[in-house]
């Protein structure tokens, strides 16, 4: 640091010429001063509140669209072996699920067993002989149906 009546130094200049094009063009390239950028941000938004005439905001949006870089196109074989992934890739999922036995439907409960379950439920009997009875025939079925499905 020097005194005020003192030249500027050669680091002074470059880092002055730095702030001026960051507050100019709205951030800061590397090597800004940072505590310097701020005290200038901060007057400059206390002036007139952040906001840019319209003849920096032209200015910036031009320098951004003569900077901005175009969309870079994916060439057609790169999306040919992509969409030909996709179709193996799907291929395979449908032979995996093709490959699997049908699963075995279990028998619905007959009426008896349902009405039997109701009425221990409710408590319209004290026995549960009826309910046990139904219940044993339902299991068979069920058993069944698994053993023919699995053959165990």
């Amino acid at each position: 640091m020097t005194t005020p009546d003192d030249e500027p130094t050669e680091e002074e200049l470059r880092e002055a010429e730095a702030l001026a094009r960051a507050l100019e063009r709205g951030h800061a390239p590397p090597g800004t001063p940072e505590d310097a950028l701020g005290a200038a941000a901060f007057l400059r938004f206390t002036k007139d509140g952040g906001s840019l005439s319209a003849e920096d905001s032209e200015r910036i949006l031009e320098d951004a669209l003569r900077n901005a870089r175009l969309p870079v196109r994916t060439p057609w074989r790169f999306r040919l072996f992509g969409v030909l992934g996709l179709a193996g890739a799907a291929a395979a999922v449908l032979l995996i699920v093709a490959r699997q036995a049908p699963s075995g439907e279990l028998p619905v409960p007959p009426r008896a067993l349902l009405e039997a379950q109701v009425d221990v439920a409710s408590g319209k009997v004290a026995s549960l002989d009826a309910l046990g009875a139904e219940t044993a025939a339902y299991r068979r079925a069920v058993f069944a149906s698994l053993e023919g499905r699995y053959g165990r």
